[in-house]
């Protein structure tokens, strides 16, 4: 049973009841509800005959909060008359008033309380699912409403799907999809960023479902937007099972409550969407160490031939990729080639023509069919888009010889004699787009001190930041200067990468580079 000191500070109680006094002209005692005396004038009886005085002499105002007694305003000492009676009326007013303050009061600061008791229960919740759900939960406690929706906004923005709830059946809960395109009422808080309050759910025309509502047992409701950063990820719902119409202070609240929850989800969101990027970035990781195990460690030692390769990915992920097959009779293939695209398609893509190469190289002779045969397990076995360009020679070691494909891809450069020549002797197009295209390979005869240069469009390519490319002229001048001063095949990449990152400057690059020199001894 509730008491009136609850409401009321015993000071305060002594204050009424000297005023309350002063005002009628004799004394006035504020009783408890089971009798006790707890302010005003006269000498302390023993306590049964206090009670037995105030309930047979003394004329008496019952203070009433709602159903609940919790104490009487008492006139001792001589029966009342009317004027007795129209004060008394007035002394229980006020007291019933002040108690009303003090209870609503208390609640607020309850609820404020509450409200500041949030941010711990929210902190360190990052499971999306768990914050939904405690958000929803902690509305009715704070609030004193009887249910509670949160609803989120879709990737598109066109429709509420329902995240949490708390003291709503499930059959309401799946009545069917909330589309803005249909609802007035979420558009209207969307729209304005405001809360919206419905009297009546079963009969306002705004509401979607009112049969279900009338069902469900629901009545008023208050719509409020979880808003973050001015940007609302959802609407959170709270309902009654009564006629409510919500104050400024409700209202205010359950704001505040809707404000807090939008930044714990979109904190866990963006939680859960760290780990999936580290998750992601990790897996790329190992993809990217797989994927470079394919790529030779190093390039193999032969006879007459000094060999180099540079190999840098743009990402964790590449599309170049360069190989050097061991074939018989002394041969040694070598392919420099580069797959439309970036990151995963591409690398897997790589992966794919890379396996078919070794697979057909060692299967035919021609290099023509060797193409024609990549060309065709491409086209079969990617999409529309994809292709690569490649170029694929063959060095006869022993006799000094270069018979090599181009298909579609960046001349190899020939160094002899001081000069850079292209080597643009075969034909072919693009590999993966026409299953019918046809390679014709060129012999190149090779002589001691000439130097191969093979690259992808990565080295060409890579721009300044006036975004003016490095070019081929530049590549063939940086080639022949490594060339002139006789450095060998690793010192001849090296010089070609630096002058391409000294001209890019930090300038970032867009594509991969791969780089094959070769030097004739």
């Amino acid at each position: 049973m509730a008491k009136l000191t609850e409401y009321l500070e015993p000071e305060t109680l002594e204050q009424l009841a000297s005023a309350f006094s002063q005002a009628a002209g004799r004394a006035v005692r504020i009783l408890s509800a089971d009798g006790e005396i707890l302010a005003g004038s006269g000498e302390p009886a023993p306590r049964a005959s206090k009670r037995q005085a105030a309930a047979v002499e003394s004329p008496s105002a019952r203070i009433m909060l709602g159903r609940e007694h919790v104490g009487s305003i008492v006139l001792p000492g001589r029966p009342a008359g009317v004027e007795d009676v129209r004060m008394l009326g007035l002394m229980q007013d006020v007291v019933i008033r002040l108690c009303q303050q003090g209870r609503q009061l208390r609640h607020r600061i309850e609820e404020l309380a509450a409200m500041y008791r949030l941010t711990e229960v929210f902190t360190g919740r990052m499971d999306l699912k768990e914050v939904h759900q405690l958000a929803a939960e902690t509305m009715l406690k704070v609030t004193g409403a009887d249910a509670c929706s949160i609803r989120v906004l879709s990737e598109d923005r066109t429709e509420l799907l329902t995240m949490a709830e708390a003291g709503l059946s499930p059959r309401y809960m799946s009545k069917g999809p909330i589309l803005l395109a249909d609802s007035k009422i979420d558009r209207q808080v969307l729209e304005t960023g405001q809360c919206v309050y419905v009297a009546d759910e079963r009969s306002d025309p705004r509401v979607l479902y009112p049969a279900e509502a009338r069902r469900e047992g629901i009545v008023s409701a208050l719509c409020a937007p979880m808003s973050y950063r001015d940007r609302v990820e959802g609407i959170i719902r709270v309902y009654t099972k009564r006629p409510h119409e919500f104050d400024w202070f409700e209202t205010s609240l359950i704001r505040g409550v809707a404000a807090q929850a939008a930044a714990a989800i979109v904190n866990a969101r963006l939680y859960n969407e760290r780990l999936a990027a580290e998750n992601m970035r990790r897996q790329l990781r190992l993809a990217g160490e797989v994927q470079r195990r394919m790529i030779p460690a190093g390039p193999p030692k032969l006879d007459g031939l000094e060999i180099a390769a540079i190999y840098e990915p743009c990402f964790e992920l590449g599309g170049d990729f360069y190989d050097f097959i061991e074939l018989p009779q002394g041969n040694l293939g070598v392919a420099v080639a580069d797959v439309v695209g970036k990151g995963v398609r591409a690398s897997l893509l790589m992966a794919s023509v890379r396996s078919a190469l070794r697979a057909f190289a060692d299967r035919f002779y021609e290099l023509s069919r060797v193409l024609s045969a990549v060309n065709v397990h491409m086209y079969q076995q990617s999409q529309p888009g994809d292709f690569l360009t490649l170029f694929y020679g063959v060095i006869d070691v022993p006799n000094r010889r270069l018979t090599y494909v181009r298909a579609g891809h960046e001349p190899a450069l020939l160094l002899r004699g001081g000069q850079a020549r292209p080597l643009v002797g075969s034909t072919g197009g693009v590999i993966g787009m026409d299953p019918d295209m046809r390679f014709e390979h060129a012999v190149e005869p090779l002589q001691s001190g000439d130097a191969l240069v093979i690259c992808t469009d990565g080295l060409p390519e890579a721009v300044d930041f006036h975004d003016e490319p490095f070019g081929i002229q530049r590549v063939r001048e940086a080639a022949l200067a490594a060339w002139g001063r006789g450095d060998s095949a690793e010192a001849m990449g090296k010089h070609l990468l630096w002058e391409m990152r000294r001209f890019a400057g930090l300038q970032t690059r867009r594509d991969d580079l791969t780089l094959v020199t070769i030097k004739v001894q």
